[in-house]
Order: structure tokens, then C-alpha cells, then sequence
């Protein structure tokens, strides 16, 4: 039977941690099963409930099986397999009574800390994880201790877990990296970032974000701020308000590759939160990437799935405009349907005094710059005709207000054009080395088709230049600032500063330990090849240091088996002959101590008397003497006053 009190009331500790850990995998309704089941465990804990019979948790096993498996398609199969593996736990736990069931336990509960890195890599999180499995190998040793370990026991575990850092390290480094088995289902996950539509109001909701987007380290110069336009999507369809990605759009394509000099090129590596979309973002036109990209219409690459888990893809890019992939995009990208007449009737009259499209472009752009429009994160709302009652009513807007209007009035000119979505600049930290865009970086502009080529413009920096030359708040009002800005210590600089300083942190856990992939460990090998290329001498040279650590370890052990000097044992009994005078003997020091303790004279002469007998007549009987009497008066030779005190 198992009694291990300790063992019961860490356990469902352990068991509340794992339901947090895979919080993610929960709908409301299990969440709320799976939390009274633990409240049973803690109940029992203490000895508030009994434990549970057998059938009891057959019954309770087979009946949430069943409402699992009528709800398998809203929750997915990996999701499914998740609530399984915790639902099978927590109910062994409600029924164990044997040893061997709670080795099973254990083990199972090793499966799931492993399989909460499927939802979770940031370092906090592989933080809490690591202690939970801490708390796991503490549930282990309960099993065969009824009380918690003594200091002197965590003091050697400790110890022999130092010893397994190297290994750990060198396996890390070393062992094959495999492909992911498993892949996290997107189909009941809610997608981060920019949404397939974009509409007045729904960039404005993303910028009140402060999440990290992604991180962008560079292999070559920085690119200026103005130039750090994140392409992510287009938006091609358009029904008079919201624009949205073309159906027949994800398609792969041939990205044309511009002319440009190698040395032209800017190559970075970007580390992309999970956002449970295929989109990736990149700079200017893609030349190179990688294998888990492919390339799309319009210059953009995505993902080969769904971005369920951080991820790191490196690119190379020409900062130059994008050429148009084929005629259907120059197609698409001139309807303009029956909306927004007024519209219509002012890109007419504009039209017919700038017939150039590039012309056309600046005059809206003068437009925007010389009719009192504001820049704001609060605007009006917007009809059904959305850009007649910006461009003639409401003069105010975020940048996809201005981005809807100027792409329609663009159309209605005759000129191919289109919404892009994605980020603007970021924030640069020259310590780390890295670029860090929030989801508050999120932008539109327009792309316009002229000689095959597609031309950036974006309409904000009409209307507020500092948006694009010194980032978001610059822009805004103090008001809209402080909108962005809202947390609970948003105005506390030591959390803010803590706060980055994590962030920084987590940027070092993703590119050193969650980007070690296998082009990483190919590079340590080929480097670690060239490194021991000559092997004869480095084979002598570790065997040189090898030999001399063995002599060190021989003298360091030999010296440890030699038993103390009578003197030494002496010195250890009676710590005041420490302080004796310079070059003074161990017999001349007893003589002043036995001088400045009175009331010990007597034994202190006899210790002096056996001592030197022991030492000048090699007297063994003597020595056996001295001993048994330092041994016996131990506690009398500790309250002895030092030589020094008496002599003040």
C-alpha cells in the first residue's frame, strides 16, 4: 500500500501546474472538468474525501471519453490526445493505493511536461517547466522516502546533478537534431496578427497590442528606418468598405528576380512569433530563403504550415519595388465596383490635370497634405460607402483610412493598385543586436502597378512624416499615446526596464537554443572537424593533460589519507595555541597559557608534560595518553582564555 503523506499532498500541486502549463489546449467546458477533478485530488490530500474506488473512476473515465470524443472535431486530435494523457493522470491519482501506479504516474506526468514545449518556448515558460519537472523528481523520490531530503542529501544530488550539466550540454549540441513528429492543429486556434481583411478600425485594434510580432536579426547594415517596411499580405478585393485577400491568391508562384549587385542585398534572420497563420514577413523583394518557405503572388513567401510554434527563417532581400508576377494581378487589382461615387467623381477631376500615374499619386498625396486630414487612433466610424465619408466628411483616420482611399482613388484613375499589409520600422537595440517589431507596429500602405513594376506609397506619411521617420508614438496624440500605454505598471520605468530586459533574455533563449537547428549543428561540426584536424597532436595534448591531472588527483588523494600530526591535533583541541607568539614552540605556548588560565594550570602541564614525551622520547604510551586526555577535556580547553587577551 501507498502511505507517503508528502507524496499525496505535492502531487496535486504538481497535477494544477500541468493544467496551467497546457492551458492552451483547453476549451472552457474541460478546463472546468479537469480543475474539479483536482479539487477532488487536494480533498483527499488532506483527507477530506476518500479515496476513490476503481469502478468509480472507470465510470468518471468512460463518461468525459465520451463527451471528448463527441467534441474531437472542435477540439482536433492533438488536442484531444492532451486531454487524455492529464485526464488519465489526474484520475490515477484519485485511485492510487500502489507503488507501482505511482511509478506509472510519474512517468506519464515526464510525457506531459515534455509535451507542454509544443504550446510554449518562451525561456519564462521553459522556466516554470523545468520547475515543474523539478517538483516530478521530488514526487519520484517520495515514493521510496517518507520524508523530504536532509540538507546534506540536496547538498550531494545537487552535486551529481552538476555533474550531468556537461553531458546534458554535449547532447544538446551534439545529437542528431530530428524533424518535428508532431504538428499543433490551427483549425481551433484563434490567429494572431494581420487578419485575410482589413477594414477602417481593425489595424487601430491591432496597434493597441504592446505582444511581440517578431524579431529580426541583421547579417549586413541596418536598414534605415523609413526603408523597414515588413511586407506580410495584400489586400486585393474590394466591396466599397473592407479589403481582403484574393481568393485565387495563395497560389505558389515564381518571384521575378530584380537586378541588383549581390552586395546590394540585405540578409537577415527573422524569429517569428506563433501566429497560427502561413504568412511570413520580409523586406522589399525576396532574392533567397529557405526550404521551409515558398514563394506567392505578389512577392511574398509563407510557410509550408501553420505557424504554431516560434520559428526562424533566414532571408535575403533587394530593397527595391516588386515586379508584377503576371496579368491576372494587373486584372484584379483595376476593379473598383459600384461604390464610393464621390470618390470617383474627384479622381476624375484629378486624373484629367495629372494623367501620369505618378503624378496622379502625388496629387492625392498633396491632397491629403493641404485639406486639413488628421492622423488619429480614434476616428469617426465609417459608413457603407467608407472612403467617400472619409475623403468628404470625416478628414480623420488610422493608416488603413488613408490606405483604402488613396489605393481607390488610384483604381478609379485607371491605375492597378492594392492594400499591403504588414509592420512599419521597429525598435533597434545596438547592444543585442536586434529588431524588435510589436503587433503596435502594424501598417498599410499601396503598391500601384507602373511599367510592370509595383510602386510603394504610403499615404501616412502625407499626414504625419514622423510615423514613418521616428515610429507610431511620435505620431499620435498624448491621448492616443497613453491609449497604447495602458497596463497595469506601464508608468513604472523600473517594470518597464525589468520588462525589456526579459524580453532581451527571451531573444537570446530564441536564437541560441530554440534556433540551433540542424544548418547550426552542421556548421559546430564542420567547425569542431577544422578545429581537430590535426588529430596526433591534440590526441597527445589531451593525454599530456589527462597524465598531469591523474598526478594532481594521486597527490590530492595521498594527502587526504595522511593522518594529522600529533601538533595538528594538538592545535585542533586547543585553538587558542593559534595565537602563540612567532617562532614560539607548541610547548612554550602551553607554558604561557597555562599562565594566563589559572585555574587550568594542572591540566595544561600534564598536556604539555605527555606532549613532549610523545615527541622527544617517541613515546607511544604517551602520545595514546595525550590523546584520551584531549578527547576528555575538550569542552574545559574551548573556554581557555587566548595568549594574546592575557598579555593586554
Amino acid at each position: 500500500m501507498l502511505n507517503q503523506q508528502r507524496f499525496f499532498q505535492f502531487a496535486p500541486a504538481l497535477q494544477l501546474l500541468l493544467i496551467v502549463l497546457m492551458l492552451p489546449a483547453w476549451q472552457s467546458w474541460s478546463l472546468a472538468i479537469l480543475l474539479v477533478l483536482n479539487a477532488m485530488a487536494w480533498l483527499q490530500a488532506y483527507q477530506k474525501i476518500p479515496v476513490l474506488s476503481l469502478r468509480l473512476v472507470n465510470v468518471i473515465a468512460a463518461i468525459t471519453v465520451v463527451i471528448l470524443l463527441l467534441a474531437i472535431r472542435q477540439l482536433g486530435s492533438m488536442h484531444f490526445l492532451m486531454h487524455i494523457l492529464l485526464l488519465s493522470a489526474l484520475l490515477r491519482l484519485l485511485a492510487l493505493s500502489r507503488q507501482s501506479e505511482a511509478r506509472q504516474l510519474i512517468w506519464v506526468q515526464y510525457f506531459i511536461l515534455g509535451c507542454s514545449f509544443l504550446f510554449h518556448q518562451s525561456i519564462a515558460m521553459a522556466v516554470l517547466i523545468f520547475s515543474a519537472t523539478a517538483l516530478n523528481l521530488l514526487l519520484q523520490y517520495l515514493l521510496f522516502a517518507e520524508q523530504l531530503p536532509s540538507r546534506k542529501q540536496l547538498a550531494a544530488d545537487s552535486r551529481f546533478l552538476l555533474l550531468l550539466i556537461p553531458l546534458w550540454l554535449g547532447s544538446f549540441l551534439l545529437f542528431p537534431r530530428l524533424a518535428p513528429l508532431w504538428q499543433l492543429p490551427n483549425a481551433q486556434q484563434a490567429t494572431t496578427g494581420l487578419a485575410n481583411e482589413i477594414e477602417p478600425g481593425t489595424i487601430e485594434q491591432l496597434v493597441q497590442s504592446n505582444a511581440t510580432a517578431f524579431r529580426v536579426r541583421f547579417d549586413s547594415e541596418l536598414p534605415a528606418q523609413a526603408e523597414r517596411y515588413w511586407r506580410a499580405k495584400v489586400f486585393e478585393q474590394f466591396d466599397g468598405r473592407r479589403w481582403s485577400v484574393q481568393q485565387n491568391f495563395h497560389r505558389s508562384s515564381r518571384i521575378p528576380r530584380p537586378s541588383v549587385e549581390p552586395t546590394e542585398l540585405v540578409h537577415y534572420q527573422v524569429i517569428a512569433e506563433p501566429s497560427f497563420q502561413r504568412a511570413v514577413f520580409s523586406l522589399g523583394t525576396p532574392v533567397r530563403w529557405g526550404q521551409e518557405l515558398e514563394p506567392l503572388a505578389a512577392g511574398l513567401l509563407r510557410t509550408n504550415r501553420p505557424i504554431s510554434q516560434r520559428i526562424s527563417y533566414q532571408l535575403s532581400s533587394a530593397l527595391q519595388p516588386v515586379p508584377l508576377t503576371d496579368d491576372n494581378e494587373r486584372r484584379w487589382n483595376m476593379v473598383t465596383g459600384n461604390h464610393n461615387a464621390r470618390s470617383q467623381q474627384f479622381a476624375n477631376q484629378l486624373l484629367a490635370s495629372h494623367p501620369e500615374p505618378h503624378h496622379f499619386a502625388g496629387a492625392v498625396l498633396e491632397h491629403f497634405r493641404q485639406h486639413d486630414f488628421y492622423y488619429t487612433l480614434n476616428p469617426p466610424l465609417l459608413g457603407r460607402h467608407s472612403v467617400d465619408d472619409f475623403l468628404f466628411e470625416s478628414r480623420a483616420g488610422f493608416c488603413s483610412h488613408y490606405a483604402s482611399a488613396m489605393a481607390l482613388l488610384l483604381r478609379q484613375a485607371g491605375i492597378p493598385a492594392r492594400v499591403v499589409g504588414g509592420y512599419l520600422g521597429g525598435d533597434w537595440y545596438p547592444e543585442q543586436q536586434y529588431l524588435l517589431v510589436r503587433q503596435r507596429d502594424a501598417h498599410a500602405w499601396v503598391e500601384y502597378l507602373v511599367d510592370d513594376v509595383w510602386h510603394p506609397v504610403d499615404p501616412t506619411a502625407a499626414i504625419a512624416p514622423e510615423r514613418v521617420l521616428d515610429g507610431l508614438d511620435s505620431a499620435l496624440s498624448p491621448d492616443d499615446v497613453a491609449l497604447l500605454s495602458r497596463s497595469l505598471f506601464g508608468e513604472m520605468p523600473l517594470f518597464a526596464q525589468l520588462r525589456l530586459q526579459l524580453l532581451h533574455l527571451d531573444y537570446y533563449w530564441s536564437v541560441w537554443v530554440l534556433g540551433f537547428n540542424q544548418q547550426r549543428q552542421d556548421a559546430l561540426w564542420q567547425s569542431l572537424r577544422q578545429f581537430f584536424s590535426n588529430w596526433q597532436q591534440w590526441l597527445l595534448a589531451l593525454l599530456v593533460v589527462f597524465a598531469l591531472l591523474l598526478v594532481m588527483l594521486a597527490g590530492y588523494t595521498w594527502r587526504r589519507k595522511q593522518p594529522p600530526s600529533l601538533a595538528q591535533q594538538l592545535i585542533k583541541a586547543i585553538p587558542q595555541l593559534n595565537s602563540r607568539p612567532p617562532q614560539s614552540s607548541l610547548g612554550h605556548a602551553l607554558s604561557l597559557l597555562a599562565e594566563r588560565n589559572a585555574n587550568e594550570q594542572l591540566l595544561l602541564k600534564q598536556i604539555a608534560h605527555w606532549y613532549e614525551r610523545s615527541v622527544f622520547a617517541s613515546d607511544k604510551s604517551a602520545e595514546q595518553r595525550l590523546l584520551h586526555l584531549l578527547q576528555q577535556q575538550k569542552h574545559r580547553l574551548k573556554k581557555l582564555s587566548s595568549i594574546k587577551q592575557g598579555s593586554e
